[in-house]
């Protein structure tokens, strides 16, 4: 053990070390806080589709009505690109997750002699009989294979014309001619990370998942949802997800702005329940929300995509990636985060858009 006279003289050294150095000490100790939010940012500036709202909406009209998913169009993008879209061309892009078979045929027409029995009397007609001939036969898939192809079949491939809906119109018209015979197909999600290694097809089918809950460019219209059906169905967020009294709605005005979710009340350990069936997509501490818990409840029949949020939690029930089914306990309630007592802080987002969850509850 140092002697204490030992034990006063480094301290007294310390803490003139420190009175010297104390602004770059607290350089250093700031540096050092920030590293988690640094780590936290590569992160997201790395995995996230760093593209704006105009760029979601692009992929949203490039995809209307071609039956390819604007999803897994996006992402595809973004994985093949590492994320860098600033010189990407999503107008021949998307040709990537066509694929044409395409053949064209020769008809030759021969005279043929046949002799029939009509009424018992033998009667020769001559009958035309059709001979099809493979000119050529190929699979195409990508910007310039299927613009060539066009341009061998005498479209026209100028930019305003080479659209997927005016391209597919074109073929699926063609296709009803007899010399040709042409399937479009839109690749899969396996098929198209078919090339890409491990560790890009986790990134993708992930991104596929989240890029919808990110969506800048989504509105939410109330008068699309037939609610008194949402409330019978365990695919959507219809029941409440813990007893106790509302202290604060959605839409509030509040000095750190406008109050998002619904908030309510009742004593530290109070079961929280989730809401409908879903999948755990992210269990831990988050700022202002404290403990909390987001669960992704999937796509509805019209294309709309459900996910909830529950806050201020003092304990989890639930890991990342475990099914619930409606009623489940996911949860306690606490007191933790940005918070003035014990209670719930509630979120619904639909197509990535925070709502009023009373929209959904009965």
């Amino acid at each position: 053990m140092a002697e204490p006279v030992t034990i006063v003289k480094i301290s007294l050294t310390a803490a003139s070390f420190i009175k010297k150095y104390w602004r770059i000490i607290l350089i250093i100790l700031f540096i050092i806080a920030l590293i988690p939010t640094l780590i936290l940012t590569i992160a997201i500036n790395v995995l996230f589709p760093q593209a704006s709202t105009e760029e979601f909406e692009i992929y949203k009209e490039l995809t209307e009505g071609s039956g390819i998913y604007w999803a897994s169009f996006l992402a595809y993008d973004v994985v093949r690109l590492n994320n860098y879209l600033k010189d990407n061309n999503p107008k021949e892009s998307v040709f990537d997750l066509l694929k044409v078979r395409f053949t064209e045929y020769e008809i030759i027409e021969k005279e043929k002699q046949v002799t029939k029995i009509i009424n018992g009397v033998e009667v020769t007609e001559t009958v035309i009989e059709k001979e099809y001939v493979i000119l050529r036969e190929l699979e195409t898939n990508g910007y310039l294979e299927i613009k060539e192809l066009l341009g061998s079949l005498n479209y026209n491939t100028s930019e305003d014309n080479m659209s997927v809906n005016k391209v597919t119109d074109f073929l699926e018209a063609l296709n009803e001619e007899e010399e040709y015979e042409i399937e479009i197909a839109i690749l899969t999600d396996e098929e198209i990370v078919q090339n890409f290694d491990d560790n890009y097809k986790q990134w993708f089918f992930a991104l596929v998942e989240i890029i919808p809950l990110l969506d800048p460019s989504s509105e939410f219209d109330s008068d699309e949802f037939i609610f008194a059906d949402i409330t019978t169905n365990p695919d959507i967020p219809s029941i409440w997800p813990v007893t106790g009294r509302v202290t604060s709605e959605f839409g509030e005005v509040r000095i750190t702005g406008i109050h998002r979710g619904i908030d309510i009340a009742n004593v530290i350990g109070t079961s929280i329940k989730a809401t409908a069936n879903g999948t755990v997509i992210a269990v831990g501490t988050s700022g202002n929300y404290g403990k909390r818990i987001m669960i992704y409840h999937g796509t509805d029949e019209k294309g709309n995509t459900y996910v909830t949020v529950y806050a201020h939690l003092s304990e989890f029930k639930v890991g990342v990636g475990d099914k619930v089914s409606q009623g489940d306990l996911i949860g306690l309630m606490g007191s933790t985060g940005y918070s003035t007592g014990s209670h719930l802080h509630y979120e619904v987002i639909v197509n990535g858009v925070k709502v009023n969850p009373r929209y959904f509850l009965p």
